[in-house]
């Protein structure tokens, strides 16, 4: 018996593994999951798994988790299969496959050595073999270490295919006609090589093909005017005077016809849905019930349906008298903060226009409300568009439908499980999602959200499998009634998208060569008209939805042409009309497939094109111009992007997303050839980095100290000023959250002293930054307030309203012991920061505003604080508040509630958990005071004892000195009461008259500058420290 054939893995093109029956395996749907498969091929060898778990998983909360399900579906396509092995240990993993035959490793030993030295048939076949880009259709582009993995290998194979075609092409001269069609290749991988368009025009001539030799040589030359802005050189003149006996073309003036290009095509009807009984009874009745209990959603493969069950919920919705909206999130806008809820949004007004809406939505949309005139939130702009939405449901029966969540950003899954929670408050309202099987996986954010659904018991899933026989064939009847059916069925394997591919074909008259999709959809291109193919390919380039408009700018086509391509795209089948503006895809498989035809050097070209159009906007579109940028390799034009829509991100509460951009963009910045330029870059990246990471949620933040210094002293050596001052700022902020307090100290001045070279307003800006900072430190007080005297005066003649200075005089009359003004600054700083979108500047202000009222014994006042920083954090997506559960349970304790030791004891642990304790040590001696205060001598002294370990580590001196008094107090207790001698008490409350100021617990005073009190005898609600008037 002949042994089985080995397994054939493909890496060039889309990645394929086919068994020794030479039959393709069904590959897991997750994207992460093939790309791992093909990055553990690609490499051969085995990887550590913190390495994998950060190639792909850099995100989520546990990328071990994440590895392992990974693996879990890895497993049953590999092991038992002869000539597979997959390698995984503790430490390790990998796949041998080196009994397998793998396409780029056969192309690679092909041309072991030079291309120049390989045979002509060794040559061709590796030709063949290197037809494509490496692992196409899994490009990564938020898991940014493997796209940069990628795109190098996908180079070095661009390398290797170059050098055999021009080996091809140069040894087969005499050959021109095979010549040429290498010759193609080449001028198609690098469209703007002269010399490779040079050959195409020397081969064609010599082939007696003047007239097309002719025509490429124009395309040539209006290719590099409009990419390079350069006229041919010497090399391709050349080729040009060989084609002199051959008359140019004639110039064809385009019609002048006045058409508006906004205008498309009329809308088509919807085929009629055939199959899926069940699911159609279900979506019925939820339609019919108009009850929001429950969040529907539909699964399955690409291609199953999905979609066309969601249109058949709207008709339903819409037959009964009710309004359905629906968007669809896009692959291309992942990282584009609340991009399907913009695209909802604006179909609503647009479908049911609204006076008066709330200025809150106009962080989403500009265009359609007036910004506010107070500060806002991102709660009050949830709120915002949840009232819209409970607004549209009151006047009608409303459906919300959002397609593709598997490509959700962040910030919009935070706002879909906010709909989703309140959804059952609207009476008549449906939410209805469609989700890719496994990809949604891929998808922290949106697969937490659906978790949460699940576990609430308000989420139904119909997962779509293939059609049936009788359904395929009923399907096929209404688009081609001579087709083959039943043979249609067989080849499409009941996926209703490739089956009415093949009916289309067949209805074109067109061959049915295609075997798959992509097979397909090339060859309806190749039928295409040069106008209706490169709107496609424009079309798959922007990535989502486009108006007629959107083509124009990047194609100039003009009108007429664009209106009569996009006829012809819709009624072969390709595009359908989204609304009375836009067309899409029919199905984003389509659109990938389109995608995949192009090469990288042209991908490249266009979204480089496309970038440059966006730049010509505001930071609405940053997102979007981040996105074709970086795929461009534009760096200077992708760090700019990055800064952009950071900020945009930040200021939309989308840190997450901000986060993401800021470290794609600081791979762009590295590359700058200009220092002055890159310094800057970075500098401005690393900041968005810091202040996406501070959050209520006290998580770490980035570990880029290091890289922020050396950022710093560039900008220094370079007379960078703003910059430099602004990179001392970010130190100050790392240090400080990391509790070196002197470190913190230091970069402050050092801002202070390089701001004093800026502009008023910088130097204004940054000398209040300073002083704040050295209050929120507690060192060098006198000099803190001579610097706010000092800009106070700049702000009058200004007529400046600096954050930092309000923040900095509450801090300071807080340290004056002033708490009324102390409360009134603070709020003025809120309240500019909340103006200036400022969201690490507002949870500040608020984290100080909710400790100043425990101080004050308001504690009404200091739950609505604590309220307001729960919401700016969960909004933020983070669950967890430290600070604030410390507030509430001391706030219990005090009130002599009988869960508060244990609710405390809880809270506590959390704080002990993050890595800034400076607010423990605070805490821990607040708890101590009121435990002794109580007669819990003991829980106290246990308290304090932590509270002085804490502060030493720390060298928090204030909370050493108050953790030291309060053992005293405890030593000195009446060992017949269990409670602090009279004497004692008296003693050290003494120590403390005239005095009532009370300091932040970021001290970094020398032990000569605190007297030891930790109490006060007017206010048991109060926790005073004295200190030396300053």
């Amino acid at each position: 018996m002949a042994d089985p054939a080995p397994p054939l893995i493909r890496l060039i093109g889309e990645l394929r593994l086919a068994g020794s029956d030479g039959l393709a395996l069904r590959l897991p749907p997750s994207r992460k999951t093939r790309a791992l498969l093909g990055y553990l091929v690609a490499t051969g060898r085995p990887h550590r798994r913190e390495r994998l778990c950060d190639l792909l998983w850099d995100g989520p909360d546990d990328p071990r988790a994440e590895l392992r399900w990974s693996l879990s579906k890895l497993r049953p396509l590999i092991e038992g299969r002869a000539g597979l092995r997959l390698d995984a240990d503790r430490e390790r993993i990998g796949v041998d496959a080196e009994s397998a035959v793998v396409d780029l490793g056969r192309a690679r030993g092909l041309v072991p050595v030079t291309a120049a030295a390989a045979p002509t048939a060794a040559l061709r076949q590796a030709a063949t073999l290197l037809c494509g880009e490496l692992l196409d259709g899994l490009d990564l582009p938020l898991c940014y270490r493997f796209q940069e993995w990628l795109m190098a290998e996908r180079a070095a194979v661009a390398r290797l295919r170059h050098a055999v075609l021009s080996a091809l092409v140069a040894r087969l001269e005499g050959s021109p006609d095979e010549a040429l069609v290498h010759a193609r290749a080449l001028a198609a991988a690098d469209p703007l090589s002269e010399a490779g368009h040079a050959r195409v025009v020397l081969l064609l001539a010599r082939a007696g093909r003047g007239r097309e030799a002719l025509v490429h040589y124009e395309h040539a030359r209006r290719l590099l005017a409009q990419e390079l802005g350069v006229a041919p050189e010497a090399e391709l003149k050349a080729a040009r005077q060989t084609l002199r006996a051959v008359a140019s073309p004639p110039a064809v003036p385009p019609p002048a016809v006045d058409v508006p290009v906004a205008a498309v095509p009329p809308r088509s009807p919807r085929a009629p849905i055939v199959g899926r009984e069940e699911e159609r009874a279900a979506i019925e009745h939820l339609a019919a019930s108009r009850s929001a209990a429950s969040v529907l959603l539909l699964t399955g493969e690409p291609g199953i349906g999905k979609s066309r069950l969601l249109a058949y919920l709207a008709d339903c919705v819409e037959a009964a008298g009710g309004r359905a909206l629906a968007a669809r999130a896009y692959e291309a806008e992942a990282t584009r903060p609340y991009g399907v809820w913009i695209d909802l949004l604006r179909v609503a007004l647009r479908v049911a226009p609204q006076d008066d809406l709330p200025p809150e939505l106009s962080l989403l949309l500009p265009e359609a409300a007036a910004p506010p005139p107070d500060a806002t939130d991102r709660a009050r702009m949830f709120d915002a568009v949840d009232g819209l939405l409970r607004r549209l449901a009151a006047e009608r029966p409303l459906a919300l439908i959002l397609d593709d969540i598997q490509w959700l950003d962040e910030a919009s899954s935070a706002l879909l499980h906010y709909v989703a929670r309140s959804a059952r408050d609207k009476p008549g309202a449906i939410l209805a999602c469609g989700a890719r099987i496994g990809e949604i996986d891929d998808n922290a954010a949106a697969s937490r959200v659906l978790r949460s659904l699940r576990t609430d018991g308000r989420l139904t899933v119909l997962e779509l499998g293939p059609l049936d026989g009788t359904a395929t064939v009923a399907l096929v009847r209404n688009i081609s009634a001579a087709a083959d059916a039943q043979g249609i069925f067989a080849r499409s394997g009941g996926n209703p998208l490739f089956a009415i591919a093949l009916a289309r074909t067949h209805a074109d008259g067109s061959s049915e060569s295609g075997s798959t999709l992509d097979a397909l959809v090339a060859d309806q291109m190749a039928a295409l008209g040069d106008a209706g193919r490169e709107v496609l390919i424009w079309a798959a380039v922007l990535g989502g939805s486009f108006t007629p408009d959107d083509i124009d700018r990047v194609t100039g086509l003009g009108a007429a042409t664009l209106l009569s391509a996009l006829g012809e795209l819709e009624r072969r089948g390709l595009l359908r009309p989204t609304d009375e503006s836009a067309h899409d895809f029919v199905h984003d498989l389509v659109r990938e497939a389109v995608y995949r035809s192009l090469s990288l050097p042209r991908r490249r070209l266009a979204h480089r094109r496309a970038a440059r159009t966006l730049a010509e906007g505001g930071d609405v579109a940053a997102a979007d111009l981040a996105r074709h940028a970086a795929l461009a390799e534009d760096h200077p034009l992708a760090a700019r992007a990055a800064i952009l829509a950071g900020d945009r991100a930040l200021r939309l509460f989308a840190n997450t997303e901000a986060k993401g951009f800021a470290e794609r963009g600081l791979r762009h910045a590295g590359r700058l050839p200009d220092e002055r330029e890159r310094v800057a870059a970075c500098i401005a990246l690393l900041r968005i980095c810091v202040l996406a990471a501070a959050g209520p949620g006290m998580r770490p933040l980035p570990r880029i100290a290091d890289a922020v210094s050396a950022a710093t002293a560039a900008a220094e050596r370079l007379g960078l000023t703003a910059d430099a001052a602004t990179g001392h700022y970010l130190l100050s902020i790392l240090h400080q959250e990391a509790g070196a307090a002197s470190d913190a100290a230091d970069a402050t001045l050092r801002a202070a002293a390089i701001g004093r070279t800026g502009d008023t307003a910088t130097r204004a800006h940054q000398l209040a930054n300073t002083a704040r900072c050295l209050l929120e430190l507690e060192t060098q007080v006198d000099r803190a307030r001579s610097l706010l005297a000092e800009v106070d005066e700049i702000a009058r003649e200004g007529g400046l309203e600096l954050c930092e200075l309000h923040w900095g005089q509450g801090l300071l009359a807080r340290w004056d012991g002033d708490r009324d003004a102390a409360a009134g600054a603070l709020h003025r700083a809120l309240g500019l920061a909340r103006g200036a979108e400022d969201r690490w500047r507002e949870y500040k202000c608020l984290t100080w505003l909710a400790v100043l009222e425990r101080e004050r014994g308001n504690r009404q006042a200091m739950e609505a604080r604590c309220v307001e920083l729960a919401a700016v954090a969960a909004r933020l997506g983070e669950n967890e508040q430290p600070l604030v559960a410390t507030l509430r349970a001391l706030a219990l304790l005090e009130a002599g509630d009988v869960a508060g030791p244990e609710v405390l004891a809880g809270s506590l642990a959390a704080l002990r958990a993050i890595d800034d304790k400076s607010w423990l040590a605070y805490a821990l001696n607040v708890a101590a005071d009121m435990e002794m205060r109580a007669g819990r001598v003991a829980a106290g002294r246990a308290y304090a004892r932590e509270a002085l370990a804490v502060a030493e580590a720390m060298q928090r001196h204030s909370e050493m000195v108050i953790a030291r008094s309060l053992l005293g107090l405890g030593a000195a207790v009446r060992p017949e009461s269990g409670r602090v001698g009279a004497q004692a008490r008296t003693a050290v409350d003494s120590s403390n008259a005239g005095s009532n100021g009370r300091r932040s617990p970021c001290a970094d005073v020398t032990p000569e500058e605190a007297i030891p009190c930790p109490a006060s005898s007017s206010n048991a609600a109060s926790r005073h420290r004295s200190h030396k008037k300053t």
